[in-house]
């Protein structure tokens, strides 16, 4: 249940709570109305059925008083009233109770006042009337009804109605109190808490126990948990970054080291001897071309690697980009066998020409440096499913692929999981053999194919050489099964 909705119920339990306490209230004391309007009337009643037995055996009310008194009692069963007799002068004669609860004497203002009419007092009703014998008044009388049961009960009621409201009352704290220390204490004193780890360094934060109840607060600790594993896997980045960078400039550095001093060695070299200046000249230029390409390759990885980077795609046809990819090299490498294979079937494809060049020519590169002089470098592009070599995937939907092959000695199994890794070389002490860097040629070619949305792999078996080949995806045109 969402937070608000909670909260909704906990206002509306607060609301009830006195609800029901004034409603049960109400309830008693109408209860306790009803009871003594009725207590009312019996006794209105009684005391005039007594008044009428009284006034018939008016020739006792003199002479024989007390006797008179028990048996109007009596005589109306009546067991919770005191009756009390009075002279025409206001004197007591007698009372039935034992307890002195009838005065000895009323003032005629006393005793004329609310004469036939029941009068409630505040522990019982008062009924006065006169005793009339032959048309002449020969006394009073004054009945009480006990009534103290009913004060009783209204007491009752008070202490049972505020016992029931501070129950409850105690019962609702209980339950707001309980339900804010869950929900709100417990969470935010636990996030309180992660948050001081978390900027003592700490990134290691799991899901708040408290938190598998939906609610808004649920998620702000799993959003916060989350946030913290991103800024763990941003750390982690930021690390790697930083180790790249410093693995790159140690590289960089040791790679330029070497051919500038050779350079400078073959320099010197051609003043002192003349004889073999066009020699070391050519071996001059060659380190020089090494440091070019090592400074283009940084440059490049630089470039993919900035959050402005972007590549510039234009709509083209999968045939004209594969001759354009592929043409020259056979020129350029008349020591190698450059075989070129092109079978396409139209197509077209959304792609930055010049940035899947410098993919193929990384990879056609990182074949010459390996391949034995007079090897085959095989290119291949095809979008043809009958076309393709057994170790692609058949279930590769529409797609144009290139591949690189080459005769070198291959790559070992463990290596071909890392090879497309920044700055990893598979012979370190080959690198400068070879002219081959510092290990970002094949990461370049990576970072460009994912960028058009396309995969890079390897395939290799030594010694029989290694096949590298990407695919990008095609704009339209279906996939042809050959």
């Amino acid at each position: 249940m969402k937070l608000r909705g909670q909260l909704n119920l906990l206002l509306i339990l607060t609301a009830i709570v006195p609800f029901v306490t004034t409603s049960i209230f109400t309830f008693q004391v109408n209860q306790a109305a009803n009871n003594q309007s009725d207590a009312y009337m019996e006794s209105l009643i009684m005391a005039k059925s007594i008044g009428r037995w009284i006034n018939q055996q008016a020739d006792q009310f003199e002479a024989n008083p007390e006797e008179l008194a028990n048996q109007a009692l009596q005589q109306n069963s009546i067991t919770n009233a005191q009756l009390g007799f009075y002279s025409s002068d206001r004197e007591l004669l007698h009372q039935t109770s034992e307890e002195p609860i009838f005065a000895t004497h009323l003032r005629p203002t006393e005793m004329m006042s609310n004469l036939f009419e029941l009068q409630s007092r505040a522990h019982s009703f008062v009924y006065k009337e006169p005793v009339f014998l032959q048309d002449q008044v020969v006394g009073y009388y004054e009945l009480r009804f006990d009534q103290s049961h009913v004060k009783k009960e209204t007491r009752d009621i008070y202490l049972l109605t505020l016992l029931f409201f501070i129950l409850s009352s105690g019962v609702t704290l209980m339950i707001v109190q309980h339900w804010f220390k869950r929900n709100m204490l417990i969470p935010f004193s636990w996030m309180k808490n992660q948050m001081l780890e978390v900027a003592d360094g700490k990134r290691d934060v799991e899901l708040h126990g408290g938190s598998k109840r939906r609610t808004e607060v649920g998620m702000l600790l799993d959003d916060f948990a989350v946030m913290t594993a991103q800024l763990k896997e941003t750390e982690v980045e930021r690390q790697t970054a930083d180790g790249n960078r410093r693995k790159l400039i140690a590289s960089i550095s040791h790679d330029l080291k070497t051919p500038l001093t050779s350079i400078r060695a073959y320099a010197e070299g051609m003043q002192h001897y003349q004889d073999k200046r066009d020699e070391y000249a050519q071996v001059i230029l060659t380190k020089t071309a090494y440091m070019q390409r090592l400074i283009e390759d940084l440059l490049i990885y630089s470039q993919i690697q900035a959050t402005s980077f972007s590549l510039t795609r234009k709509r083209v046809d999968g045939e004209e980009l594969a001759e354009l990819l592929f043409d020259g090299y056979s020129d350029q490498w008349q020591e190698f066998v450059v075989r070129i294979t092109i079978d396409i079937d139209p197509v077209e494809l959304h792609a930055d020409v010049d940035r899947l060049v410098q993919v193929v020519d990384n990879l056609v590169m990182n074949a010459v440096r390996y391949s034995p002089e007079g090897g085959e470098i095989h290119l291949v592009a095809t979008n043809r499913k009958s076309a393709l070599p057994d170790y692609v995937q058949s279930d590769i939907g529409n797609k144009l692929y290139f591949f690189v092959i080459d005769e070198g000695q291959g790559i070992p199994s463990g290596a071909q999981q890392k090879i497309f890794d920044s700055f990893y070389q598979v012979e370190q002490s080959r690198s400068q053999v070879h002219g081959k860097g510092v290990g970002l040629g094949l990461a370049i070619c990576r970072e460009l194919v994912q960028k058009h949305g396309g995969e890079i792999f390897v395939f290799s078996s030594p010694p029989n050489g290694s096949s590298f080949y990407f695919s990008i995806p095609c704009l339209e045109g279906e996939w042809e099964n050959g």
